[in-house]
């Protein structure tokens, strides 16, 4: 039984890009509630800006009340990075649940991937991911399947965003919001190059943060410690993370180690 579902596991990981770009339906264009493509620019420099990276892009949103399911695609590209992320969900009581993502990028040549596949019904989500440090190209790789207690939402990166414009994130008493992601088990000391020369584990982390208004048109700031989520990140200088007036992702400025910075920019496409 076991062996059973290591091949099962394995045969969804390689069918994943075929469901969502083949096998999912296609959203009537009838019955789509809202279709909405915002541009994006991101800007990374490394080492006080010895190796710098800009990547440009489209962020497409196509979501569908009626049939409860919704679809975000993210492309982009630069010179030496490009990057391609496909998520797909459901909507229940009005808050978006992921269903299936399928991630790749690739930077200097190196292609990472990210398959997540969640089953609400067996309470699980399955997690594979390989990764390839920046400087010295050390692989990570990940392959878990992660129990989801009851009672507990979890979000990927689009759910978290759409949840969050349309007010569905928990809070909690004192305000903060709180968003639960699968990310990769790692040490809390783990530095940018470090890597296992084993399998890791996957586990859900929380971020919580609080957002507050800025000026009167109804724009929010937030400060974000992602210490949890990168080894870059760094604790005393938590990312500022500001959203539009209909509470989507407006821009994100982070000052990470090593002298690296990142700066994000969205705004729609008319």
């Amino acid at each position: 039984m076991e062996e059973m579902d290591r091949l099962l596991s394995r045969r969804r990981v390689l069918a994943l890009p075929l469901v969502l770009l083949l096998g999912r339906p296609t959203l009537g264009r009838a019955a789509v509630d809202r279709e909405s493509t915002r541009s994006y620019s991101a800007d990374i420099g490394i080492l006080f800006n010895v190796v710098t990276f800009t990547l440009k892009g489209k962020l497409f949103e196509e979501i569908d009340p009626g049939a409860g399911r919704y679809r975000v695609v993210l492309t982009g590209e630069g010179a030496g990075v490009s990057t391609r992320t496909e998520g797909a969900g459901i909507i229940r009581g009005g808050r978006y649940k992921p269903t299936d993502v399928v991630s790749v990028n690739t930077v200097r040549g190196r292609e990472n991937r990210t398959t997540l596949a969640y089953d609400y019904e067996r309470g699980r989500v399955e997690y594979h991911s390989v990764s390839y440090t920046f400087f010295l190209g050390r692989r990570r790789q990940a392959d878990d399947v992660i129990a989801i207690p009851p009672g507990q939402q979890v979000d990927d990166l689009f759910s978290a965003e759409l949840n969050f414009a349309a007010n569905q994130l928990e809070q909690d008493p004192d305000g903060a919001y709180r968003v639960t992601v699968v990310r990769r088990a790692r040490p809390a000391d783990e530095g940018p190059d470090d890597a296992s020369t084993g399998v890791y584990r996957g586990e859900l982390a929380t971020l919580r943060f609080h957002a507050t208004p800025e000026g009167g048109g109804g724009r929010m700031t937030a400060r974000m410690d992602l210490t949890g989520f990168s080894s870059w990140a760094r604790s005393n200088k938590p990312a500022r993370v500001t959203f539009a007036s209909d509470r989507h992702l407006e821009s994100v400025e982070s000052a990470l180690i090593l002298g690296t910075k990142f700066s994000l920019r969205l705004s729609p496409v008319s």
